[in-house]
């Protein structure tokens, strides 16, 4: 009696056991959502790493859905990944969504997170949409912020190593070539003689006589100055007058210039003419009866004008013509 009594309570906690893990099993395994309706969406990703079937899909943290099967490759460009999804129908996703792989949880379990845009037009996403996701985020994306991070990391250190020998070769010319001891040595005897030419220019150019000699120089500069400046404002005036007086002469010396023009043309008319004024200048007998008119204008007056140049003429004709002389 005791022993059946046993195996009683130990059947009936053996069967509690087995209720307890096939719930657990049922819990885990998801096997409730199996039997849930569901609408078909697909999804494209440049990369699917980390998806797997099953996967949650979550909506403000709310599972809404599953991963359908594993991600396949997608075939038309090779360069992603093409995730089957499975939504319930108690949820619909709003028109603009954007889909991105995350992860949850401590141990980084992948799933795909939906964003609800905030400006919606009141339609939503119909089953068999394929929809592109966005850019992994959470800890896939650190993981591969930090490894993209790293790479650059290593090229800037090798640039970093290689400036750095860079300097150490030119450094090492600059030791061997420049900063010799006798390269040194000739810098600090340069400097020395700088340092006592500049003594002897403050000594002998800038001392005390030359400084005042300087002074007095620029307090007659600047007393010139200011009679320059005086003589300029009295100058002034007289400038402004002298303007008004050339301004008053040029009239006259154009009617000048015209007289000038006209007794030109007047020569040259003379010159080039065949009048009495040109054969004055030109005929020889004309000008020396000329002269004779004026003798004899001279000698005898206006009343008593006799012209002696004719009498003289007739006197020296002979009374008579023939082989004998006149007695």
């Amino acid at each position: 009696m005791k022993e059946s009594r046993t195996e009683l309570f130990v059947g009936f906690f053996l069967l509690i056991g087995l209720v307890i893990l096939g719930s657990l099993v049922l819990k885990f395994g998801n096997f409730d959502e199996r039997f849930d309706n569901t609408y078909p969406l697909v999804v494209t990703f440049d990369d699917g790493g980390g998806l797997l079937k099953g996967t949650d899909v979550r909506l403000g943290g709310v599972k809404i859905g599953r991963v359908a099967d594993a991600p396949k490759v997608n075939l038309e460009n090779y360069g992603g990944a093409i995730v089957n999804l499975d939504i319930f129908n108690d949820f619909e996703i709003p028109q603009g969504s954007s889909f991105s792989i995350g992860t949850s949880g401590l141990l980084g379990d992948a799933m795909i997170e939906i964003a609800v845009p905030s400006e919606r037009n009141g339609k939503f996403i119909k089953s068999g949409t394929i929809i592109q996701g966005e850019k992994t985020t959470g800890l896939g994306a650190l993981a591969s912020s930090a490894e993209s991070l790293s790479n650059k990391g290593q090229v800037v250190l090798e640039d970093v190593r290689s400036a750095l020998v860079d300097i150490g070769s030119a450094v090492e010319k600059l030791d061997q070539n420049i900063l010799r001891e006798e390269n040194l040595k000739s810098f600090n005897r340069a400097v020395a003689e700088m340092a006592e030419a500049l003594d002897a220019i403050n000594n002998k150019v800038l001392g005390d006589t030359n400084t005042e000699n300087l002074r007095e120089l620029l307090t007659n500069l600047r007393n010139a100055s200011i009679k320059v400046d005086e003589a300029a404002i009295k100058i002034g005036p007289i400038l402004d007058s002298g303007n008004e007086a050339i301004t008053s002469i040029e009239p006259g010396l154009k009617k000048l210039t015209a007289a000038a023009e006209g007794a030109d043309q007047a020569f040259e008319k003379i010159n080039n003419g065949t009048g009495l004024f040109n054969s004055l200048l030109r005929d020889e007998t004309i000008k020396n009866d000329v002269k004779g008119f004026i003798a004899n204008l001279r000698k005898n007056g206006i009343l008593f004008y006799k012209d002696n140049s004719i009498e003289a003429d007739i006197e020296e004709k002979p009374k008579r013509r023939g082989p004998f002389k006149p007695r």
